[in-house]
């Protein structure tokens, strides 16, 4: 699981900040809101506590002073559950996470502007992508970056999200046709739908198709949240609404039942070679007429300035999705 960027509660900085909140004029350290977002995370004020490497009691003192400061409660204590977050503490807690990763992002665009790419950057993949993303990422990405310290965690593409949204995540490759209503993104690549045969198939030879030619064919389905979600919905709105015979979560083992003649799909990402994992010959087709499309995108949160390293990375997404769309066969 993918921990909060950079997020080291025992290097805080002596740092005071004065900020209008709830229309009152508060002061605590970054070290105050550094354990409240500790004891959020944990649940815990002895898990925070340990986790800070300070005592129970000093870790009791500091939420109790930032409570008093706040001029709110913002925990619930409970002796045998922990603690609960009150409704004025989710809020604060946002934007405690927000003003800490703002104050780490100023210090870090010193940092990269003396010396280059430098810090945290916590990636989510969309597991149906992270086949075609993931190895270029890490060869040309990462690599060239050392100074970088690049963790990817791969998932579904709409938890990935929430992960982005909460803070722990800075950007997630993912579909557009995944992306949640609080999110920016960058399209990096286009991703029109095809139609996948048998290479026997009768109209495996006639490089397109439309949907409605196969609606009375079996259908073997790319059994994950997003494509469930999304893929069919899209189909049933472009006219085809599919008779699912077989299904899989995973992309080689649909193409490989397609190969063997188990029926047609439907997908987005295209491997460089029309052969299944057991050298079995496939037919690629375009679809003919109005299809909605599920282009690949970086996504991420849409409140704050995106790092220095962020971007570069959306530009280095951008060049990869150029370069296999300018290919006779993009990857």
């Amino acid at each position: 699981m993918a921990q909060p960027a950079n997020r080291n509660p025992t290097a805080a900085t002596p740092w005071t900040a004065h900020i209008t909140y709830a229309g009152w004029v508060v002061n605590y350290t970054f070290k105050q809101l550094q354990y409240f977002i500790a004891v959020a995370d944990s649940g815990t004020i002895s898990g925070a506590a340990a986790a800070c490497h300070i005592s129970q009691a000093a870790m009791s003192q500091a939420i109790g002073e930032l409570e008093r400061i706040v001029g709110s409660q913002l925990l619930v204590r409970h002796r045998a559950r922990g603690v609960v977050l009150t409704g004025v503490g989710t809020h604060f807690l946002r934007d405690a996470k927000e003003l800490v990763r703002h104050a780490e992002e100023v210090q870090g665009l010193i940092g990269e502007r003396q010396s280059g790419l430098v810090g945290p950057l916590n990636i989510g993949m969309y597991s149906g992508l992270s086949a075609f993303w993931l190895p270029v990422v890490c060869e040309r990405f990462t690599l060239p970056n050392p100074g970088l310290e690049v963790r990817i965690t791969e998932g579904d593409g709409a938890e990935l999200q929430e992960r982005l949204l909460e803070g722990y995540l800075d950007a997630v490759i993912t579909h557009t046709r995944h992306l949640l209503p609080q999110v920016q993104h960058t399209t990096v690549m286009s991703g029109r739908p095809y139609v996948l045969l048998p290479a026997g198939h009768r109209l495996a030879g006639s490089g397109s198709v439309r949907l409605t030619d196969l609606a009375d064919e079996d259908f073997v389905s790319l059994d994950i949240p997003t494509v469930r979600d999304n893929q069919l919905v899209n189909l049933r709105m472009s006219g085809l609404d599919p008779k699912i015979a077989w299904s899989s979560s995973n992309f080689e083992a649909v193409r490989g039942m397609v190969a063997r003649g188990l029926g047609y799909t439907v997908l987005v990402q295209r491997p460089p070679v029309d052969l299944s994992y057991d050298g079995l010959p496939l037919a690629v087709l375009e679809i003919e007429g109005q299809v909605g499309h599920s282009d690949i995108c970086v996504a991420y949160t849409a409140s704050e300035r995106p790092s220095l390293r962020l971007r570069a990375f959306i530009e280095f997404c951008e060049r990869i999705g150029a370069e296999r769309e300018q290919g006779p066969n993009p990857s």
